[in-house]
């Protein structure tokens, strides 16, 4: 089919548009440095809750120290450094385990009658899948390569017939066989479609 490839490449790639100035890392990495930072001030505003709310009397100074280590996590993640991968990984897990952990508590709350906790159980529900994405997008070797600017050829590891595309979702780089390609077929680290139903449908008729 005349032209499939080409029309499946632009279906996996980020949206264009006036904000798409960059490549489908840039942008993702973008937006997952305002996460952290979120999850950063999450975390230290929670641990210092929790610590006070003990009884803990904490010495003057105690945010500072506390905020400091993040502040500088934050920036070596931001700027790509080796040392912050991990650690700034560690940070979504452990703000993901805590949003599971409330969700749970808002659920029991909201089956004894409480409509609002409820409400709130599905938002932080939600909140643990977007940060499970993103933690699990970490894994991908590819990902960390771009992370680290480090030289890969992943065409190096196609089979015939095979071809680079980006998942339209979670961006994750997959290798595809163009004419295999249908609506049904999902990308196996986020589960959403590959192809939009529409795309598929007008490649159906030209065939």
């Amino acid at each position: 089919m005349v032209g499939r490839g080409d029309d499946l490449v632009v279906a996996g790639s980020a949206p264009r548009g006036p904000a798409n100035t960059g490549s489908a890392f840039d942008l993702h990495h973008r937006g997952t440095v305002f996460i952290l930072a979120v999850d950063l001030v999450l975390l230290v505003y929670g641990s210092l809750s929790v610590l006070t709310a003990g009884g803990l009397v904490l010495p003057a100074g105690t945010g500072f120290l506390v905020g400091l280590p993040a502040f500088l996590l934050w920036g070596g993640y931001r700027r790509r450094q080796r040392w912050a991968y991990w650690p700034a990984v560690a940070v979504m897990m452990c703000v993901l385990l805590v949003f599971l952990f409330l969700a749970l508590l808002h659920m029991y709350s909201g089956v004894s009658g409480s409509a609002l906790d409820l409400v709130l159980a599905g938002f932080l529900l939600w909140a643990s899948f977007g940060t499970w994405r993103r933690v699990r997008l970490h894994l991908l070797p590819v990902y960390r390569s771009s992370f680290l600017n480090e030289v890969h050829d992943p065409e190096a590891d196609l089979q015939p017939g095979e071809m680079l595309a980006a998942c339209p979702t979670c961006f994750a780089v997959l290798a595809i066989r163009p004419d295999a390609l249908s609506s049904a077929d999902r990308c196996p680290h986020c589960d959403q479609p590959l192809v939009s139903e529409a795309l598929a449908a007008r490649h159906e008729e030209e065939a």
